[in-house]
C-alpha cells in the first residue's frame, strides 16, 4: 500500500514539475525588466492641495485693474484668480512657489496674448501679458522646475466655453505644461485656478500574482484595490506603479528594492505598498532540482520542452526519486533563506517608504486538502507564512491562506485540478477578487 501510494505520489509530482517548468521556468531563471503600469491619464483626476509646497498668484483683469485688492496680495492656490459671468478678459499674471521650496526650484509659465501670439516663459513672480493694451490672454501654460515629487494642476473659465477642461463631463484638470484654454479662435481666458500636487501612489511589489496572472486584464488584485483606492476622499490623484515580476523570490525582490533606482524611485512616493512574494522560493528549487536531475539547462527557451522530453524516456521515474531528497533539502534551504530576506525586505520599504501603509499577502496553497501532494508542499506555505505573520511587523496581513481554504463559493480560485487537466497554480479572476477582499479586511484604508 504505502509503495503504491508513494508510487502515485511521485506520479504526480512529475506531472507538476512538468506543468512548473512550462509556467515558471522562463520567469524564475531569465532576466526581467522592472516595468511600470501607466494609470490614467492625471488630467482626468480631481486632487487636493498639498500644505508644504503651495502656489499663490495675482494679476490684471479688464476694468477692475490689478486683482486681488489691496494691490500687491495674492490669491492662495487653488482658488480663483479673474471673474466669470461679467465678460471681462484676464489681461496678464504673476505666480509663485510657496512654503519649503528646494534650492533650485520654481514655476515657469507661457501665456498666449491676443494679436502676439506665445510670449515665452517667465517663472516665480515675473510678469506674463499686458497691461494698458487692451489684449486678451487666450491660453496659458504651466510648469514646475526642478521639483521632484510634486505637479502643478491648473484649469479655468474661457469665454463662450465656459469651464474648461471638461472631463468625463464634469470640470478636471489640465497638468504639467499642458495647454489651458485656446488660439486661433478669439477667446478670452477670463479666469484661472491652480494648485500645487504632491505625486503619491500605490506601489505593489512581488512575483506573478502581483502582476496580475492569469486574472482578466484589469481584474488582477492589485487593479481592483487601487480602483478601490482611488475612490476614496484624499486619494483622487493616487497613481499606480505595479513593479510585480513573474517569478521573483524573495532574495531578487531585496535586490530589486536595493538595488533598482525605479523602484528606489516609486517608493519614495508611495502611499499605499502591497507585498505578494515566496511562492517561487518553493517553486523554484523543485524546477531547478529536475533540471541539474536531468543534465538540462534551465536558462534555455526550450527547457520545458526538453524536460518533457526526458520525462517521457524510460527510467524517469526513477531519476525523479532519486532527485526528491536533494529538491526537498533545496526546498527547505529556500523557505529558509525567506525568513532571512523577509524582515530586511520589510526594513528596506519602511526606510524607502516610511509614511506608506504596507499590505501583504499569505500565501495560499493551489493543492486540495485531499491531495498527496498537499503534505508535501503545505508545511513549506506555512513556515512562510508564519515568518510573514510576525506580530508587531509594523504592517496588515492580508490573510489569503484562510480566506482560499476556508472559501465556500461555486467559482474556483485557482486553475489547479488534476481531473480536468488545468494545472495552472495562479489565482483565477475570482481567486484574485477574493485576495483584494483580504486587502479591504485588512483594515488600513477607509
Amino acid at each position: 500500500m504505502k509503495k503504491s501510494m508513494f508510487k502515485s505520489l511521485t506520479g504526480r509530482l512529475v506531472i507538476l514539475v512538468l506543468m512548473l517548468s512550462m509556467i515558471f521556468s522562463t520567469a524564475v531563471f531569465a532576466a526581467v525588466d522592472v516595468n511600470s503600469n501607466d494609470s490614467a491619464d492625471g488630467a482626468a483626476i480631481d486632487t487636493q492641495a498639498t500644505t508644504d509646497i503651495g502656489v499663490q498668484y495675482r494679476g490684471h483683469v479688464q476694468n477692475k485693474g490689478d486683482v486681488p485688492l489691496p494691490v500687491g496680495s495674492f490669491v492662495t492656490g487653488p482658488d480663483e484668480l479673474g471673474s466669470r459671468g461679467e465678460g471681462l478678459r484676464l489681461e496678464g499674471l504673476r505666480i509663485e512657489l510657496t512654503g519649503d521650496i528646494p534650492a533650485g526650484a520654481g514655476i515657469s509659465y507661457d501665456v498666449h496674448v491676443q494679436n502676439k501670439g506665445w510670449q515665452g516663459p517667465v517663472s516665480n513672480g515675473a510678469y506674463a501679458g499686458t497691461t494698458t493694451q487692451g489684449l486678451r490672454i487666450e491660453a496659458i501654460k504651466i510648469n514646475l522646475t526642478g521639483l521632484d515629487g510634486y505637479e502643478v494642476y491648473y484649469r479655468g473659465h474661457v469665454q463662450n466655453k465656459g469651464d474648461i477642461p471638461v472631463v468625463d463631463e464634469s470640470w478636471g484638470w489640465v497638468k504639467n505644461g499642458a495647454q489651458l484654454g485656446t488660439t486661433g479662435e478669439s477667446l478670452r481666458l477670463e479666469s484661472i485656478q491652480i494648485k500645487i500636487v504632491k505625486t503619491e501612489n500605490y506601489t505593489a511589489l512581488g512575483d506573478s500574482i502581483a502582476y496580475g496572472m492569469s486574472a482578466t486584464p484589469g481584474s488582477g488584485y492589485v487593479n481592483l484595490f487601487y480602483n478601490h483606492l482611488t475612490s476614496q476622499t484624499g486619494n483622487e490623484n493616487l497613481q499606480l506603479v505595479n513593479l510585480g515580476v513573474p517569478g521573483y523570490t524573495s532574495s531578487q525582490l531585496l535586490n530589486q528594492l536595493q538595488n533598482d533606482p525605479a523602484t528606489m524611485a516609486a517608493l519614495s512616493q508611495a502611499k499605499v505598498v502591497t507585498i505578494s512574494v515566496g511562492g517561487n522560493n518553493i517553486l523554484e528549487p523543485v524546477i531547478a532540482g529536475l533540471a541539474v536531475a536531468f543534465q538540462l539547462d534551465p536558462s534555455s527557451p526550450t527547457f520545458a520542452a526538453d524536460l518533457a522530453t526526458a520525462l517521457a524516456q524510460p527510467g524517469a521515474g526513477d531519476i525523479i526519486t532519486a532527485a526528491l531528497p536533494g529538491i526537498q533539502t533545496a526546498v527547505t534551504a529556500s523557505v529558509t533563506q525567506f525568513g532571512t530576506d523577509w524582515p530586511q525586505i520589510i526594513g528596506t520599504i519602511k526606510t524607502l517608504a516610511p509614511q506608506a501603509d504596507i499590505v501583504v499577502t499569505t500565501l495560499y496553497d493551489p493543492i486540495n486538502l485531499q491531495d498527496p501532494l498537499y503534505a508535501v508542499f503545505d508545511p513549506a506555505i506555512q513556515t512562510i507564512n508564519t515568518a510573514i505573520k510576525t506580530p508587531g511587523a509594523g504592517y496588515k496581513v492580508a490573510d489569503v491562506y484562510t480566506a482560499f481554504a476556508s472559501y465556500q463559493g461555486v467559482e474556483p480560485l485557482v486553475n489547479f485540478n488534476w481531473y480536468t487537466g488545468n494545472l495552472d497554480p495562479h489565482p483565477t479572476t475570482a481567486g484574485h477578487d477574493v485576495i483584494y477582499q483580504c486587502h479591504l479586511s485588512a483594515g488600513i484604508i477607509n
